[in-house]
């Protein structure tokens, strides 16, 4: 255990409150940093009955929120392309950084939202430029808070869950039972999606054979023979 993290959970056990807001705040960042650690210490205070779970997963989602919009409106101020070619530089990324994440939009517009929030690549790359990408701020708002909010829940709720045993389960078995619930969160977002679609196109075809047909929704009249 790194000395930074003995000190937050040293400061942990007298403010966990701000303690996991900060946290959370600054592992949204994407920079190497213990954030969701903590997050599971947190969940282990609060399963001790020394803290409010639910106001830890409250206080983290907050902490989450505020650098996310932070990434997402980076794009506008400083230059969606601007920002991702200095990210590229500064992380030797490959020359074609930047095209890279405007194919990602292009080809999975708003999903690209639901995974930043669990892959720090996707958020870093992609969130700058999606307003120009025609994710606008309601629809960033929508994905963005439950998405947010899950991801708290499973960190606080993994510490909670596991208790006394959550240091032993702070490495990666606990970062791949993570990956597994943002997997399936993703998944029933791309179900929900598909399923819409179906949905969408089989209202499309039976309005063009209304109208094609007028008066026999279900089939066309039958041809008069010669």
């Amino acid at each position: 255990m790194t000395e930074i993290l003995r000190q937050l959970l040293t400061w942990l056990v007298g403010h966990a409150y701000a303690v996991v807001f900060v946290c959370a705040l600054i592992d949204a960042t994407a920079i190497p940093f213990p954030g969701r650690i903590v997050l599971m210490a947190a969940g282990a205070f609060a399963a001790a009955g020394d803290a409010s779970v639910l106001l830890l997963i409250a206080l983290g989602t907050a902490g989450v929120l505020v650098t996310d919009h932070a990434w997402y409106f980076a794009g506008g101020r400083l230059g969606g392309r601007r920002l991702l070619h200095l990210y590229c530089r500064l992380t030797f990324g490959t020359a074609d950084c930047v095209e890279r994440a405007r194919a990602w939009l292009a080809r999975y517009g708003t999903l690209t939202i639901v995974v930043g929030r669990f892959v720090a690549a996707v958020r870093v790359v992609t969130w700058p430029l999606a307003r120009d990408h025609g994710v606008g701020y309601p629809t960033f708002v929508a994905l963005e808070v439950p998405a947010a909010l899950l991801w708290t829940t499973i960190w606080v709720g993994l510490g909670w869950f596991l208790g006394d045993r959550w240091a032993q389960a702070s490495s990666p078995e606990a970062r791949w039972i993570g990956i597994g619930l943002a997997g399936a969160a993703v998944a029933a977002f791309l179900a929900v999606r598909l399923w819409r679609l179906h949905v969408a196109r089989a209202t499309a075809r039976r309005e063009t054979a209304a109208r094609a047909f007028p008066g026999s929704p279900a089939a066309p009249p039958a041809r008069p023979r010669p």
